[in-house]
């Protein structure tokens, strides 16, 4: 037996370069129990709609799907967006809140939406963009995990219990979708083996496995932070010769002088983030730092990337703009050639 799908939103959309540019809609499902993410493109909603037509001639749905444009194309208007996507969501919601649930019965309504039938997690027949957007989805869950993990640090450094406990509830509880839905995502690959090419399937092999690896460290995050929330000392988790050993002797009360003083100042100091934070969840809040700044140092040879091609082309233009000018100096040379000797022919005529 299928889930009772109790609301649907459409509160994003996203444009996507591969395999060419193009528009998706973020399709938030909630059940009684679980809530999952679709991803969907205007063309698959064009399809349900041709589909229900086919399958109840007789019967107009609930509300008119939104019209496609051509002329302007709705793809490089964000307004145009905005208003397709509130029209999905108004299609959507109306087939579902309809009295009349011919439409909620068709098996093509449940493969739309994806809704899970029996004791099973996401159906794991995957096409090969379904593939991706699961992915992504997944991705963005794992993000969304780290990010209430940290916050959970920062309410347990002011002391703030119920905000901090909250964040560790929501976090447990997206790690257990996540774990679900990334065995699915994985019998989804196997099932897609045949289809993709040798180089697709490794590849996409490897950004399974690091989300596996993601999965796992947010895990023992989570695990640890339990303990720390249990341990009944309010003292911080780590002893003094630990921490001390981490982040170095505190600074001595006094002046200091030459090499003493720079030593002082070189010495780590504790944060708002960090002071809550045992061993590994110190490991774990550095690694993240250095993800972060790794992505950034990606982003920024990007822009030296292209920054330097732009020079290149400029260098280019430059040459060739040059060379026109050397050109035109040799013109002007010879026109002054042919007007001497015309002149001189003149004055001999005279």
């Amino acid at each position: 037996m299928s889930e009772v799908v109790q609301a649907i939103y459409i509160r994003e959309a996203e444009t996507r370069q591969q395999p060419k540019p193009h528009t998706v809609y973020k399709i938030e499902v909630h059940a009684a129990v679980r809530n999952w993410i679709v991803w969907k493109r205007y063309s698959e909603f064009s399809k349900l709609d041709s589909t229900f037509q086919i399958i109840f001639p007789k019967h107009a749905r609930p509300v008119k799907l939104p019209l496609k444009h051509y002329f302007p194309s709705t793809f490089s208007d964000p307004e145009k967006i905005d208003d397709r996507r509130r029209g999905l969501e108004a299609y959507l919601r109306g087939i579902l809140s309809s009295r009349d649930d011919r439409w909620r019965l068709t098996d093509v309504w449940r493969e739309f939406l994806s809704i899970p039938t029996g004791k099973g997690s996401l159906q794991e027949n995957y096409s090969s963009e379904g593939w991706l957007d699961e992915y992504h989805t997944m991705s963005q869950t794992a993000r969304e995990i780290r990010s209430l993990m940290n916050r959970k640090h920062t309410h347990m450094a002011r002391n703030e219990i119920s905000a901090s406990h909250h964040c560790t509830v929501q976090a447990k509880k997206l790690l257990v979708q996540l774990s679900s839905r990334l065995s699915s995502l994985e019998s989804g690959l196997h099932s897609l083996a045949g289809i993709l090419s040798e180089g697709e399937l490794r590849r996409r092999q490897d950004m399974v496995s690091s989300l596996k690896d993601e999965k796992d460290a947010l895990m023992k995050l989570a695990n640890t932070s339990v303990r720390a929330d249990q341990s009944p000392s309010p003292s911080p988790p780590t002893t003094t010769k630990e921490r001390k050993a981490l982040l170095g002797d505190e600074v001595r009360k006094g002046r200091a002088f030459g090499a003493a003083f720079k030593k002082q100042q070189a010495l780590a100091q504790e944060t708002e983030v960090t002071r809550g934070l045992d061993n590994d969840g110190l490991l774990v809040y550095q690694q993240q730092l250095m993800d972060d700044q790794d992505q950034q140092v990606e982003q920024f040879s990007t822009i030296l990337a292209r920054q330097k091609q732009l020079g290149v082309t400029i260098g280019h233009e430059l040459e060739t703009q040059n060379q026109m000018l050397d050109e035109l100096d040799a013109d002007v040379d010879r026109t002054q050639t042919k007007l001497k000797f015309a002149n001189k022919k003149l004055q001999k005529i005279k």
